[in-house]
């Protein structure tokens, strides 16, 4: 197929790896509709195995790919272009940082980044020094900044590049496995590809069900402690729907319209949420927390990048440095293919800077200010919702803005920038979805996406047989197998760079 592609070749791309997505989902869905305890202990049980199995790999593969996409920026090869050296960039820079970070930070960044850190101070990570203490609060920010900083995005722009140069250098369509044909040969022809393939479905279902699942559970807690809504299943299911149906809209209008446009003002509504908390919040301490958090993140990267810090088996390590580097590559099939189709045209230093530096620096400066405002809060006594954090993310954030001018206003802002935050990550997976099953197709057809659409089931399901312990299982369970994969598509993409290295990038399909 063209790298173009069209949606008359993407419906005549329909095969294997759609039938075993669909029919592998649906079996899901109704199994833990049927059977909900069940599919709740079978997840926690197999989190568990993959946790003692990987946990030690995932912290060490994270790293390497950061140093790989590094290397990669600042070698020769970084200045070659995604689709040859004539190609020009679809979107401009704007409209593609918009794209690509509401596509990769999700509802979750919102509350995470005030709660993650008041969770540090009232459980220090490794249990190293008190809780409550300034000691505490220092290893929280510095954990905030690992855990959404260059670690986290250097696995995305592994995944954007090796598809991106296999796809519009090598016309192999936007999928894993084409990717991955350097080094497979002519087993991504056979049932290998197909696997691969549906493997990355699942990937992108588990990943953002954990996401959008809870999301919503922190939404509904939300709306508990703010207007007395009932904390039920039901209420959960209907925010889901809710918002699914506009992110449904949204993905049936397409990349230049409805997900640019929503990415656009997501964006700049963020900006202007961040702008107000930084100016009536505790500024002062806002920047002392901003310079103490960077330098001691610095001085701690080595022993955080590798898990080192604490003791062999120390449970931390299990329920936070596995998590979520579990959580950020199982949504890396579903990000880096989305970010590889928006960036025809760039080249490869380009795509480094713009997937790693950029939102790292988003990040620290977002969790700077939210959470360096949540710890002056609660240091100073102005709230107490540290001990709680951890079970009602939403309803620590809520109560921290409480404390600052002007809270009616900061809650009507706060609405819309939930909504597109939820919206612009479920019409970008939809859209990668309708793309992975048919044949990689630069433009799924529209009843491909609004299919895709039902990853809510998945929220919903997982949420009936067990709330945040099998969103937390799911997610981990899908990183397993995608960890070997993520390497092997940064091996590809050496061998494919170092077979092209006498031209300019762009070579005939092979």
């Amino acid at each position: 197929m063209n790298a173009s592609g069209s949606d008359s070749d993407a419906r005549g791309r329909i095969g294997a790896v759609f039938y075993a997505s669909l029919v592998l989902s649906l079996a899901f869905v109704a199994f833990g509709l049927i059977f909900p305890r069940t599919l709740s202990a079978v997840l926690v049980a197999i989190r568990e195995v993959v946790v003692r199995t990987f946990g030690p790999v995932y912290p060490v593969t994270v790293s390497l790919l950061l140093v790989f996409v590094v290397v990669l920026a600042l070698a020769p090869v970084g200045r070659r272009r995604l689709g040859g050296a004539d190609a020009t960039p679809e979107f401009g820079n704007v409209s593609w940082i918009a794209m690509l970070l509401c596509a990769g930070v999700g509802l979750s960044f919102l509350f995470w980044g005030a709660a993650e850190p008041l969770i540090h101070l009232a459980g220090p990570p490794y249990g190293a020094t008190d809780p409550g203490s300034m000691e505490a609060a220092r290893a929280g920010m510095r954990y905030s900044y690992l855990f959404w900083g260059p670690h986290a995005w250097g696995i995305y722009a592994v995944v954007a590049i090796a598809i991106g140069y296999a796809a519009f250098n090598r016309d192999r369509g936007m999928l894993v496995s084409g990717a991955l044909r350097p080094l497979l040969g002519p087993l991504v022809d056979s049932w290998w590809g197909r696997v691969i393939d549906t493997l990355a479905v699942l990937a992108i279902l588990f990943g953002i069900a954990t996401s959008l699942g809870l999301g919503a559970g922190e939404l509904n807690a939300g709306l508990a402690d703010r207007f007395g809504v009932a904390d039920s299943y039901g209420v959960k299911i209907a925010i889901v729907a809710g918002l699914m149906t506009f992110a449904t809209i949204s993905s049936m209008t397409g990349l230049g319209r409805g997900i640019r446009i929503l990415s656009l003002v997501n964006v700049v509504l963020c900006g202007v949420l961040l702008a107000f908390v930084f100016v009536a919040g505790p500024t002062v301490s806002i920047l002392s927390t901003l310079g103490t958090g960077v330098v001691d993140y610095v001085a701690a990267f080595v022993p955080m990048s590798l898990a080192t810090e604490g003791a062999a088996g120390d449970p931390w390590t299990g329920e936070w440095i596995s998590f979520f580097w579990a959580w950020w590559i199982a949504w890396a099939p579903f990000v880096g293919t989305f970010i590889a189709r928006i960036s025809r045209g760039r080249t490869i230093r380009g795509v480094v800077a713009g997937v790693v530096l950029v939102p790292s620096l988003v990040s620290v400066v977002w969790f700077s200010v939210f959470g360096g405002t949540s710890l002056e809060r609660e240091l100073s006594g102005a709230v107490s919702v540290a001990e709680t954090a951890g079970e009602a993310k939403s309803s620590a954030t809520l109560a921290v803005f409480d404390t600052l001018p002007l809270t009616g206003l900061l809650l009507v802002l706060l609405v819309p920038v939930l909504a597109l935050l939820f919206i612009t990550s479920a019409d970008s997976a939809s859209f990668i979805l309708g793309s992975t099953t048919t044949g990689g197709s630069m433009k799924p057809p529209r009843p491909m996406r609004l299919m895709w659409s039902f990853a809510a089931a998945f929220a919903a399901v997982l949420l009936l047989s067990g709330g945040p312990d099998s969103l937390r299982g799911a997610a981990v369970i899908a990183a397993a197998p995608f960890t070997v994969i993520l390497l092997g598509l940064a091996l590809s993409l050496v061998i494919m760079l170092w077979q092209d290295r006498a031209g300019s990038g762009r070579t005939a399909p092979r």
